[in-house]
Protein backbone atom coordinates (compact mmCIF):
# COMPACT_ATOMS: atom_id res chain seq x y z
CA UNK A 1 0.00 0.00 0.00
CA UNK A 2 1.41 3.20 -0.70
CA UNK A 3 2.13 6.30 1.65
CA UNK A 4 -0.17 8.58 0.35
CA UNK A 5 -2.91 6.24 0.02
CA UNK A 6 -2.36 5.02 3.71
CA UNK A 7 -2.46 8.82 4.79
CA UNK A 8 -5.85 9.28 2.81
CA UNK A 9 -7.19 6.15 4.34
CA UNK A 10 -6.61 8.23 8.03
CA UNK A 11 -7.68 11.21 7.03
CA UNK A 12 -11.02 10.02 6.19
CA UNK A 13 -11.18 7.83 8.88
CA UNK A 14 -10.43 10.62 11.21
CA UNK A 15 -12.76 13.02 9.05
CA UNK A 16 -16.02 10.31 9.64
CA UNK A 17 -15.33 9.99 13.58
CA UNK A 18 -14.74 13.72 13.98
CA UNK A 19 -18.78 14.51 12.34
CA UNK A 20 -20.00 11.61 13.96
CA UNK A 21 -18.86 12.75 17.33
CA UNK A 22 -20.49 15.95 16.34
CA UNK A 23 -23.77 14.39 15.46
CA UNK A 24 -24.06 13.12 18.88
CA UNK A 25 -22.93 15.56 20.73
CA UNK A 26 -25.76 17.92 19.27
CA UNK A 27 -25.49 21.45 21.68
CA UNK A 28 -24.78 19.84 24.52
CA UNK A 29 -21.78 20.64 26.67
CA UNK A 30 -18.27 19.08 25.33
CA UNK A 31 -16.75 16.72 27.43
CA UNK A 32 -13.07 16.34 26.06
CA UNK A 33 -11.98 12.83 27.73
CA UNK A 34 -14.99 10.98 26.70
CA UNK A 35 -15.53 12.75 22.95
CA UNK A 36 -11.18 11.64 23.18
CA UNK A 37 -12.17 7.72 23.70
CA UNK A 38 -14.93 8.07 21.21
CA UNK A 39 -12.94 9.45 18.56
CA UNK A 40 -10.22 6.54 19.06
CA UNK A 41 -12.77 3.90 19.08
CA UNK A 42 -14.84 5.11 15.90
CA UNK A 43 -11.08 5.92 14.22
CA UNK A 44 -10.23 2.70 15.04
CA UNK A 45 -13.27 0.56 13.60
CA UNK A 46 -13.42 2.68 10.48
CA UNK A 47 -9.86 1.74 9.57
CA UNK A 48 -10.19 -2.14 10.39
CA UNK A 49 -12.93 -1.59 7.81
CA UNK A 50 -10.96 -0.22 5.69
CA UNK A 51 -8.14 -2.63 6.09
CA UNK A 52 -10.29 -6.02 5.58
Amino acid sequence: MEKNNQINIIDKATEKAQKQIEKERKNEERKYIAEWFRYVELTSKYLKNKLN
